[in-house]
């Protein structure tokens, strides 16, 4: 059963007059009306997300030729490539095509502060302002550096939409004059307000309309720093805010909406999908996910080398409030994909049906004798202006960076996502272990009591900070002994974040943060602890909120215990 839309007395009223006026013959609207409303229309919808800052060509291993090669991928010069390659076709065949951004463009490491030294330009504004976005949507790590950084990256546009249905920006001074005034972003943008809950897109060459809305994960005030913005605070209260600018655009005659969002997961976005009406397409940001179309070689779909498991079909089905089946995309991050979605939409704006042989994510590859060997097909020239104005200054700021040694390493140390989030892990403890010398280094200077069994201290560091910029061990080469370097400290503790010493915590208050740092476990969390000077032993059988069975300082092992259980499982160490 087709979908029928709903909308206000008056909206359709005001419909149906423009309905009557557009057949007038000789009235100039005509064409107008017809062209965006009247007949189907393919869409080519191009996405990404999570780039993160990852703005520099990475290396994949293969074998290949009875030997080990390393393959440049990813690289902004060469999605830039990609991402023209792909409109210039979907442009040859007639299509309608949109290009969107679901947010974290950019992420703190060695990268984002080269661009955040004096005199040197925000690279990442830079890299993002050369790919032709119609619209970019504001994810969690936009807000690391506070709102300030944000406004910054936003003016460093030449006029791209933000967008963000359930962020309100009224608490912060500094972006007064780039929200829109009514939420709803109409081309062209007039005065540089270009922060928006949603927008409408005329498509030039087809003259069918859109309508965008975006969102950000609700729980951004707890994983960033998004200070006088606010956020709405549930699942369901970001898809009533979702919603109210979905009825505005039907309201207006758009039929034809994609909702793009940084939730963090694909699970989140199904989740407010099934919340929603009048959704057509989803694109997702911040899971990381790698889909992939069953219908197509899978060859044409990944990266030489790629390790990153798929996790599903590309695009995804999900269901609506009503029932119907909405298409639901995302990327891999890193710019190491450019997403392709082919939507055929018939004459009253539903989706018919989605282009199965040419809907799937391009892996971006410069061309490389590397790739050649690798037998990869699709490789790209790399944008020239995008690597004399990015990759090439940024290359020669982390070179100086990198020169710099700062300590050796007798083990390797793993620094990766699933070994600092699902467990303990030793680069974890040396970070927590960091934190310990530095209290006893500072302590006299700053009156504090020396560290011993009078005075027990702590040393916390959340997983989520401890970030794989550079790979997923230290030394970088994967082999040990070896070298870590200035360079190498900035990616992996990237935020600029001050140890702080949080004095006369109870042990009721030190379980209730162990709680929330085991209550995903055994799956991966960012919340999840790696600590120093105390042993946590969880029984993850407990429900979340129940998990913790001791807590035991290293200075008083007996005395400290908090709870005891058989069925424990020691996570971290002392």
């Amino acid at each position: 059963m087709p979908y029928v839309r709903t909308a206000s007395l008056a909206a359709l009223v005001a419909l149906l007059a423009l309905a009557l006026l557009s057949s007038l013959p000789g009235d100039p609207a005509a064409g107008i009306a017809g062209a965006q409303g009247g007949g189907g229309v393919t869409l080519t919808l191009l996405h990404n997300n999570d780039g993160e800052s990852a703005l520099l060509p990475l290396s994949n291993t293969i074998e290949a030729g009875g030997r080990t090669v390393e393959v440049p991928v990813a690289g902004i010069a060469a999605y830039g490539a990609v991402v023209e390659r792909e409109l210039a076709e979907a442009r040859a065949d007639g299509h309608a095509v949109l290009a969107v951004y679901a947010g974290d463009a950019y992420l703190s490491s060695a990268a984002f502060i080269c661009g955040q030294r004096e005199g040197s330009p925000f690279f990442d504004a830079v890299a993002q302002g050369a790919i032709p976005y119609d619209a970019h949507v504001i994810g969690n790590h936009e807000f690391d550096s506070t709102p300030d950084v944000l406004e910054r990256f936003i003016r460093s546009f030449g006029g791209q939409p933000f967008l963000s249905a359930n962020l309100d920006f009224s608490g912060e001074p500094g972006f007064a004059d780039l929200v829109d005034d009514d939420g709803l972003i109409e081309l062209p943008i007039a005065g540089g307000r270009v922060v928006g809950r949603s927008m409408i897109l005329d498509d030039p060459v087809s003259g069918a309309r859109f309508g965008l809305v975006g969102a950000t994960t609700p729980g951004l005030t707890t994983i960033s720093i998004p200070r006088n913005v606010a956020v709405t605070p549930d699942l369901a209260a970001t898809a009533t805010a979702v919603q109210s600018e979905i009825d505005r655009l039907l309201a207006r005659g758009v039929n034809k909406i994609v909702f793009v969002s940084h939730l963090q997961s694909l699970e989140s976005d199904v989740a407010i999908v099934a919340l929603l009406r009048g959704v057509d397409i989803a694109v997702s940001g911040g899971g990381h996910a790698l889909l992939q179309n069953p219908a197509v070689d899978a060859s044409l779909q990944v990266l030489p080398g790629e390790l990153t498991p798929v996790e599903g079909k590309y695009p995804l089905e999900a269901t609506d409030a009503d029932g119907r089946t909405i298409y639901l995309v995302t990327t891999a991050g890193h710019y190491r994909y450019v997403g392709r979605l082919d939507a055929v939409f018939d004459a009253s704006g539903e989706v018919e049906s989605i282009v199965a042989a040419s809907s799937y994510p391009r892996p971006v590859v410069p061309a490389s004798e590397a790739a050649a060997l690798a037998g990869f097909a699709g490789a790209v020239v790399p944008d020239p202006t995008l690597v004399a104005t990015v990759e090439e200054p940024i290359a020669a700021c982390l070179a100086g960076l990198a020169s710099t040694t700062v300590a050796t390493t007798e083990v390797l140390l793993d620094v990766s996502r699933a070994g600092v989030r699902g467990g303990e892990s030793n680069a974890g403890n040396l970070v927590a272990d960091a934190f310990l010398h530095a209290y006893d280094r500072a302590a006299p200077g700053l009156g504090l009591p020396q560290r011993g069994p009078d005075n027990p201290v702590v040393a916390i560091q959340n997983s989520g900070g401890i970030r794989q910029n550079a790979g997923d061990t230290l030394p970088t080469s994967g082999t040990a002994p070896g070298e870590i370097f200035l360079v190498n400290t900035l990616d992996v503790l990237p935020f600029p974040n001050a140890v702080s010493v949080v004095r006369n915590v109870s042990p009721a208050e030190l379980k209730a943060v162990f709680e929330v740092s085991g209550e995903r476990y055994p799956a991966p969390s960012g919340a999840f602890l790696q600590i120093g000077g105390i042993v946590a032993v969880y029984d993850p059988s407990q429900p979340a909120g129940e998990r913790v069975v001791s807590l035991t300082l290293a200075t008083a092992r007996r005395s400290s215990q908090v709870a005891r259980s058989s069925r424990a499982h020691r996570l971290s160490r002392s």
